[in-house]
């Protein structure tokens, strides 16, 4: 179809508007032409975006090198592969508690340890005995103590006894482990000795909460105690109900939870002294001859 057009100047008008190859459609957008300065921007945003994520991917990359591998009660048989051939690598791991000051202590060391050790077929890791009872107890036969150090190799487990410097821990998991005795690795545990890690470590932590919990409450009243005689010897009973009330403002979760455990015991006592207390009624029973 042949369209015509009223003059030379609408035809010109016309030709300005529209591309007449493909050559000039993609040089509007990639070079940024009227009708293509959109495209452009958007092609310069993917290009800013991609080389975004290139730079993000290598940052990420060279972070996770070197770094301490924290396992876990779940991860710790899969990661280390400690009783089935250790195929993973030599992985040297750190047994410690967070209320331990001397593995604080030698927290940066064991970092260092890792950076060093980069590259060289050694994992340096770390596991919190304190949120992994089942590991911990697999291993009770070493971990005495805090912090402890093992290695696992040459399908063994080597116990680092000797000094904790940078230089020290390297030889030993590179060279020195040698020189101490190597032990079989226990098997991973089961189900039930996993339940029952889990549950001794819970029941201790309440038994040690419950005992410093008990040990500040009376260490709470008997303060108390001494303010109270206090204000009934100063001032009589008037100075016995202040420092009183005072003192339980003070402290209305323990004084409230002692009244309640007071009510409680006295309920009980007054229920098992009114059963022992009751009358009993004996029923006398006839017996009847049969003529």
């Amino acid at each position: 179809m042949i369209q015509s057009y009223g003059n030379q100047s609408e035809w010109i008008e016309q030709q300005r508007r529209v591309p007449k190859t493909v050559v000039q459609i993609t040089n509007q957008i990639w070079l940024g032409t009227p009708h293509g300065t959109p495209h452009r921007a958007m092609m310069r945003r993917s290009r800013v975006a991609a080389l975004a994520l290139v730079v993000l991917f290598a940052v990420a990359g060279a972070t996770a090198q070197g770094e301490v591998v924290t396992l876990t009660d779940a991860t710790f048989e899969h990661a280390t592969q400690a009783s089935s051939g250790q195929t993973t690598g030599v992985f040297f791991v750190k047994f410690y508690a967070p209320w331990c000051g001397h593995c604080r202590a030698m927290a940066a060391t064991w970092s260092e340890l890792a950076a060093e050790l980069d590259g060289t077929g050694v994992v340096i890791a770390d596991l919190d005995a304190t949120q992994n009872p089942a590991t911990t107890d697999r291993f009770n036969a070493h971990v005495k103590g805090f912090p402890t150090l093992l290695l696992f190799r040459d399908k063994k487990v080597f116990k680092h006894a000797g000094a904790r410097d940078l230089e020290s821990l390297k030889r030993f998991a590179t060279v020195s482990y040698v020189d101490s005795t190597g032990h079989d690795v226990p098997p991973p545990p089961g189900a039930f000795a996993t339940y029952f890690s889990v549950f001794t470590k819970t029941l201790a932590v309440i038994i040690i909460d419950t005992h410093q919990a008990f040990q500040g409450a009376m260490a709470t009243a008997s303060k108390d105690f001494g303010s109270v005689s206090g204000g009934w010897r100063e001032r009589g009973v008037g100075g016995f109900t202040a420092t009183a009330k005072t003192a339980a403002a003070a402290s209305p979760r323990m004084y409230g939870t002692a009244m309640l455990l007071v009510s409680v015991v006295g309920i009980c006592f007054a229920i098992l002294l009114a059963l022992v207390t009751a009358p009993t009624r004996k029923y006398a029973t006839a017996d009847k001859k049969n003529d």
